[in-house]
């Protein structure tokens, strides 16, 4: 075997074993940032979970399009910014193809530029939001809901990563509004300023914090799925430089074999003569 093609070969392991560092490094940062962003992700669950409980102790009054659904039907999908976390960021667009169609959405509203392949072009788009935020923020969730509310939406649907747990990220679609008008069963409470004024405040802190809950969410989901992509990747460059290196080392015995025969039949023929 020439010895060119033993070069190759030490030439793909030394590229496969930077590529692996490479992968480990990025495995590690994306550990390292989920730790910190998971921290905070039961309060913000809880911060949900407060403005429902809200909810629930006010009796709706107004004509708010958010409380009669009266308006356009929107979809918002929460994507990523950055790649590198697998099949993630296309299972949510996908998945948003396919509810565009079965929900009869009228706009649609798409954070991260990892959904500009699927919607730049598609004709029911109103805005993409790409690189607006590392960290999801209530500021911008409540941009979002203002935008929404200026376009004339209605219905707000929204598909979003599920965190289920370290290993298992999947799209989940989730409706906000409109919401049900309320019965009060035991009191009835006196606002300042009216119902009707706390009605439009309320259920617009709502839609705000539904989305900025759902992108925090999207966020976990998106580095443990970076996580575990970076470490497959890691593995299959290891299994990738096992074998390179295996089929090294039979090179090289066929080389030494061939060497060994050239010696020898020399040697016999330096007898013979």
């Amino acid at each position: 075997m020439s010895r060119g093609r033993l070069l190759q070969i030490k030439r793909r392991v030394q590229s496969t074993e930077s590529l692996k560092k490479i992968t480990k490094a990025m495995e590690m940062v994306a550990t390292a940032r989920v730790k910190k962003i998971e921290k905070n992700l039961d309060n913000v669950r809880e911060f949900l979970n407060e403005t429902r409980r809200l909810l629930e102790n006010v009796e709706f009054e107004g004509n708010h399009p958010f409380l009669t659904g009266q308006g356009k039907k929107a979809l918002l999908v929460i994507s990523t910014d950055m790649g590198l976390c697998g099949a993630f960021p296309a299972e949510l667009s996908r998945y948003a193809l396919h509810v565009i169609e079965k929900e009869n959405i009228d706009y649609v509203y798409a954070i991260g530029t990892k959904t500009v392949p699927y919607f730049r072009k598609n004709p029911k788009t109103r805005r993409i939001y790409e690189r607006v935020y590392d960290v999801p923020t209530f500021d911008f969730a409540n941009t979002v809901m203002h935008d929404m509310l200026d376009d004339g939406v209605g219905n707000i649907y929204v598909i979003y990563g599920k965190f289920k747990n370290r290993l298992m990220q999947k799209p989940e679609l989730k409706k906000i509004v409109p919401l049900e008008r309320n019965t009060l069963k035991v009191y009835r409470y006196e606002y300042e300023p009216n119902v009707e004024e706390l009605t439009e405040s309320l259920i617009q802190f709502y839609v705000s914090a539904s989305i900025y809950s759902l992108a925090y969410e999207t966020k976990v989901s998106e580095l443990y799925a970076r996580q575990n992509a970076m470490r497959n990747a890691t593995e299959n460059a290891e299994e990738v430089i096992r074998e390179l290196t295996l089929e090294l080392n039979k090179e090289r015995q066929a080389s030494i074999t061939q060497e060994l025969i050239e010696i020898v039949s020399g040697a016999q023929a330096l007898q013979e003569e």
